[in-house]
């Protein structure tokens, strides 16, 4: 399995963790070994992201709109590099350079 997949994959658990702690609001705020999660740079860039929001505590809560926005982002990134890969893929190949 590719690294990317491995991130995407980790950040799927992060999200799941969280809405099925209930763990959507400030009054619902968790750790993140409450939820079975551990700190990562993973985690660390959704947190900068606004996915998730800091509490007293070390505890964290997950914004659904900024999550979804974040999930939205990250699906249309690698589209995006998928159709550049593909484009450049046809052109080296109809020029020949690809046989």
């Amino acid at each position: 399995m590719s690294a990317a997949a491995v991130i995407a994959l980790r950040r799927k658990r992060l999200i799941r963790a969280f809405r099925e702690a209930g763990a959507t609001n400030r009054d619902r705020a968790v750790t993140l070994a409450q939820v079975g999660q551990r700190p990562s740079w993973i985690f660390d860039q959704m947190a900068r992201r606004g996915v998730f929001i800091a509490v007293e505590g070390d505890r964290y809560f997950m914004s659904e709109p900024a999550a979804d926005e974040f999930q939205a982002a990250c699906r249309n990134r690698a589209l995006i590099f998928a159709g550049v890969f593909l484009l450049v893929f046809l052109a080296l190949w109809l020029s020949g350079w690809l046989k």
